[in-house]
């Protein structure tokens, strides 16, 4: 007997079953994601498993010993893997105390269970002590239930049934996926271009979005008297076809925005987030540099992180604080939500003041946007320690600060530009947050060092040049005249975007540095 357990493991879906999905499709009028669809097909499975089980053992009776049987019954034999067979004749059997009992000689439905030369035998009306004698083991299988239900198959990670209907529907010309769920192309609503027009027209008096497809529904008066949810599936479909509309909800939400009020920076990777990936030669990296990296903890760095159980924290650097970003890093990209679109909308609370912001996570290119004005308004300075943590609703982030009145301290500071050459003084600043005081840095003319930073890309000044102009100027202001590697990386990304693994592989290739131990380095004499 096979049960559940068993089957769904050798399970591979058919012909057939996918027109069970088919017809089931048909039948619901209700587009249904690949999980539900494969529930509703274990289920069919468990029933068809059931029917053949009752089919086989219809008019059979479990092997007792204890039992009374007579020719022509047909019994179940447990220790025999179920196998049935029917009893041919009954004789006297006599034992060594004399007690007695008889003798029923069987011949079995299948070949292998028989013996070549006599029929099997087996003892009935035996009253002796006898372990096949309990009632409570070996039921009868028309009276078993099998407790692994399809909801204990689904969720048995060695089992791929949703997978296997997932990928056998992709196939399926003749069904239609969006947002996860599943839907008979021809049955689906009709949706016209004034249907489109007046879901843009919703969504432009709403500042783009984001909107629910119910929501845009309701406010173009539906779609005539179908269930809801094809409606849904039939609206999302087109829009979905639509240049005019991005969706932009995480995984398992659909939510709209009119494409053209995207952010500027959320169409388009703001140039100075922009890594041009350089060669280098990880081997150089010694392990006290490889453990900065981590610590550092870029967006662009080769690293993983075991998913964290609580906050999240990071620094942040000069890119993301220039624009009001944040990275999706080896940990941060456990706080953000996952999807298959290019842009996700989400909201991030100001723990300290509940104040609400809608932000953009752009997982393809590591950024996260639309904090600016936090920034702003908490005096966040560059080295800003940043805390993220997650809420019972995955599109709500929550977000904090090592914060304190905002009081007025001395950092370094950007105050002018000579060719590709930044200059450094010390200078007050209003500082409204704890930070790192080796990522710490200021600009005066932001302007100016946005125009360098550019022409740098665009002429793709070396790095070992950019290094060494850094190291001349921030030398200056040191009585040792070395450089942490930290502010080198700080302060380089000012410039040029840039991950810690090619400056550090550079300081050791380039026999321009020296190292003078501690991360510390300098100019070759």
């Amino acid at each position: 007997m096979l049960s559940a357990q068993h089957w769904a493991h050798s399970f591979s879906i058919s012909a057939a079953d996918i027109d069970y999905i088919t017809n089931l499709l048909l039948e619901k009028e209700t587009p249904l994601s690949s999980k539900e669809l494969a529930i509703a097909l274990i289920n069919s499975q468990i029933e068809e498993k059931r029917a053949e089980v009752n089919a086989r053992y219809e008019g059979t009776q479990v092997y007792r010993p204890a039992n009374t049987y007579a020719v022509g019954d047909r019994l179940i034999f447990s220790s025999m893997d179920y196998a049935t067979a029917t009893i041919s004749s009954i004789r006297d059997g006599v034992d060594r105390d004399n007690t007695g009992f008889k003798v029923a000689a069987v011949e079995f439905d299948k070949a292998k269970h028989n013996l070549s030369d006599r029929q099997r035998e087996f003892a009935i009306e035996f009253t002796g002590e006898h372990p096949l004698n309990n009632d409570d083991i070996d039921l009868h299988p028309a009276n078993t239930d099998d407790q692994y239900t399809a909801e204990d198959i689904i969720n048995d990670r060695q089992i791929t049934i949703v997978q296997q209907v997932d990928k056998a529907l992709t196939k399926n010309r003749d069904l239609v996926r969006i947002a996860g769920t599943w839907f008979v192309r021809d049955l689906m609503i009709e949706v016209d271009i004034g249907h489109l027009h007046l879901a843009e027209a919703v969504l432009d008096m709403n500042e783009g979005g984001p909107l629910t497809t119910e929501q845009i529904l309701a406010e173009i008066g539906g779609l005539g008297d179908a269930p809801l949810s094809l409606q849904i599936f039939s609206l999302n479909y087109h829009m979905n076809e639509d240049k005019r509309f991005d969706e932009v909800g995480p995984s398992g939400e659909v939510l709209w925005f009119l494409h053209r009020l995207l952010p500027r920076m959320v169409q388009q990777v703001p140039a100075i987030l922009q890594y041009n990936p350089i060669e280098y030669d990880r081997n150089l990296l010694q392990e006290e540099m490889l453990q900065l990296e981590y610590e550092l903890d870029d967006e662009y760095s080769p690293i993983k992180s075991p998913q964290p159980e609580d906050e999240v924290s990071l620094t942040l650097i000069y890119p993301h604080r220039r624009i009001g970003t944040l990275p999706i890093n080896s940990e941060t990209q456990y706080i953000f939500p996952e999807a298959k679109t290019p842009r996700i909308a989400i909201t991030i609370i100001d723990v300290i003041d509940k104040e609400e912001y809608p932000c953009w996570v752009v997982h393809e290119h590591k950024y996260v946007y639309g904090l600016a004005s936090l920034y702003q308004k908490h005096h966040l300075p560059v080295g800003a320690y940043v805390h993220l943590n997650n809420t019972n609703d995955p599109s709500i982030i929550e977000i904090e600060f090592d914060s304190y009145r905002p009081r007025t301290e001395w950092i370094p500071l950007v105050n002018g530009i000579d060719g590709d050459q930044l200059h450094f003084e010390t200078a007050k600043r209003a500082i409204g947050a704890d930070y790192d005081d080796m990522v710490i840095v200021g600009v005066n003319n932001l302007q100016d060092v946005d125009k360098l930073g550019n022409d740098i890309q665009n002429r793709q000044v070396p790095l070992a040049k950019l290094l060494r102009n850094l190291i001349t100027e921030l030398s200056k202001h040191n009585p040792q005249k070395t450089v942490h590697a930290k502010v080198l990386y700080s302060t380089l990304n000012i410039l040029r975007r840039c991950p810690p693994g090619p400056i550090f592989a550079t300081l050791i290739a380039n026999p321009d540095f020296e190292n003078v131990g501690g991360h510390y380095w300098k100019l070759s004499d």
